[in-house]
């Protein structure tokens, strides 16, 4: 699997979003970054969007290797599209994820993060104009990545294309639809945990 190394636009004046590469199987934990919501996850909406979205029972994520959930210290937001899931993959660093899945002629990497760092001293950052949930889409060499907080979580959706000529790389339309098809919350253990749901 290729890592990806694209720059994530950050969205407080104290904080950075890092690189967030596409992990391996036996990779090594992917560098520390910080989500724009400083009070940490928002468990009590991340429990609100489980209920709301059926995450416990929904068809969605079960095919998902169970113990890389049950490790993921933050809410997993998935797009209700039980095809594009169906044979995806996860791999966890506990307040880290990233879930990989197939398409004809493309692939999708969907991460989620909940660990920081700070900027150094000194540090201006030029922030687009940007809507309640932070979206920042981006062109790739190869396709197109969008960044967004909810629940106090940075997600991003990266859609890479084999071919440059494929339109859902060519621009902003397919990656988009992901995010708004992004309403399903997953919770394995260590997150039911920590949202005070017990296991």
């Amino acid at each position: 699997m290729i890592i990806t190394g694209v720059a994530l636009a950050a969205v407080t004046a104290n904080a950075q979003v890092a690189p967030t590469p596409s992990p391996r199987p036996g990779a090594t934990r992917p560098p520390v970054t910080r989500p724009p919501a400083p009070g940490g996850v928002d468990w009590a909406g991340a429990v609100g969007g489980l209920r709301q979205s059926g995450g416990g029972n929904a068809p969605v994520g079960r095919g998902l290797d169970q113990a890389a959930v049950d490790k993921t210290r933050l809410p997993i937001l998935l797009p209700a599209d039980p095809d594009l899931m169906g044979g995806a993959r996860i791999y966890s660093f506990g307040d880290y994820y990233s879930i990989t899945a197939n398409l004809s002629g493309a692939r999708v990497s969907l991460t989620g993060t909940a660990a920081t760092t700070p900027l150094p001293a000194g540090s201006k950052l030029n922030l687009p104009n940007i809507g309640p949930e932070q979206l920042v889409v981006q062109r790739t060499v190869d396709g197109q990545l969008a960044s967004f907080v909810r629940y106090g979580v940075l997600y991003t959706a990266e859609l890479r294309c084999d071919a440059p000529s494929d339109p859902r790389c060519r621009n902003e339309t397919y990656v988009r639809s992901l995010v708004a098809r992004s309403t399903v919350v997953v919770m394995g253990k260590a997150a039911r945990q920590a949202a005070g749901l017990g296991v």
